[in-house]
């Protein structure tokens, strides 16, 4: 460590250039990142909130939830047959609203499911629903003016927002939790541990029912490649920049190795120089993005948190590393007679 120091120390301006590189390599994946993640919670929040473990489709529908159509009375055989397990229907509707009768259009996304469903989300604002003409709104909605008390009308039938809850986005959308009566037919039943079922049904786990939101995994495959190729660029900037810092102190290295020094202290000093460099590169990053982040407008879609952040930041570090492995083969390499005789010529 204490030769990477003064290496770094000595070539100040050549290592700030490859660092500033890092810094805004790895702020832009900070921010892809949470791009990532945000575009995930808005556009499915509310299937990966959902309280249950499975879900039960009809085959058919090939995964889509919203292709799937289960007639109430068999839903609630199903239902019914869970036995001990906690089962609930759910009907998924994508509708417009008006809010007190105005001409306003709010897009929504109306989840329909039994008044004391394990479906119903955690309250933030307000008192539960006590009957079926009552609604629990995400928050969301409160960018739009709604508020507490506020009648939405949703095709034909009027409701009263009687709670807010956070975190429950669909499709990009706003979700209204609502009550499932005189619904013919339903779209899933969501289930809490196995679920037993016979016939045209497909059962599937939440993580698989997101890849049928429409857009959902296009979306996050189009953001991952980003970061990937963003990766691969950090790898490469880190391997031709260490692999020319070392060609051009092969002369040095070999002077070290003359006077005793050996291939493990060499390369103790060349890595130490990149943990150095890529933690504080990294940890500038992040601050950096922390910072862009709190900027952003509050509607959109970015979600920042210390999950989202660490796994970038070992993915980084390992990237460094291997982007320094060409460079060590290097060192190893290096004879010191060869190295002094080529000095002196």
């Amino acid at each position: 460590m204490f030769l990477a120091i003064r290496e770094l120390l000595f070539a100040k301006t050549r290592y700030i250039l490859i660092g500033l590189i890092m810094v805004l390599t790895a702020s832009l994946i900070f921010i892809i990142s949470g791009l990532a993640q945000g575009l995930s919670a808005d556009n499915a929040s509310s299937i990966q909130e959902l309280q249950a473990d499975l879900l039960i489709l009809t085959k058919d529908a090939e995964g889509e939830l919203t292709k799937s159509f289960i007639p109430m009375g068999e839903a609630q055989e199903i239902v019914d047959n869970q036995g001990d397990e906690h089962a609930s229907t759910l009907a998924i509707r994508m509708m417009n609203a008006t809010r007190n009768n105005s001409q306003q259009q709010l897009d929504i996304a109306m989840f329909a499911t039994e008044p004391d469903s394990m479906l119903m989300p955690k309250i933030t604002e307000g008192v539960s629903p006590t009957n079926q003409k009552q609604v629990v709104a995400d928050t969301t909605l409160k960018q739009e003016g709604v508020k507490l008390g506020d009648k939405l009308t949703i095709g034909e039938a009027s409701y009263i927002v009687s709670a807010f809850t956070s975190g429950q986005r669909y499709s990009h959308t706003p979700v209204v939790f609502i009550h499932n009566q005189g619904l013919d037919q339903v779209n899933a039943i969501a289930v809490q541990g196995d679920a037993h079922v016979e016939g045209s049904f497909d059962v599937m786990t939440k993580e698989d029912a997101l890849q049928g939101i429409p857009s959902y995994s296009q979306e996050q495959a189009s953001l991952n490649m980003m970061i990937i190729f963003l990766y691969v660029i950090a790898a490469f900037v880190l391997a031709v920049f260490f692999y020319v810092i070392t060609l051009q102190k092969r002369e040095q290295f070999g002077v070290l190795k003359a006077l005793g020094a050996n291939n493990s202290y060499l390369i103790q000093g060349l890595m130490g120089q990149v943990v150095l460099l890529a933690v504080v590169c990294i940890a500038l990053g992040a601050a950096i993005t922390v910072g862009i982040g709190a900027l952003f407008p509050s509607d959109m879609p970015f979600h920042l948190e210390l999950v989202t952040m660490l796994k970038p930041a070992i993915i980084m570090m390992i990237v460094s590393f291997i982007g320094a492995l060409l460079s060590l083969y290097q060192v190893t390499r290096i004879d010191p007679i060869e190295a002094i005789e080529g000095a002196a010529a």
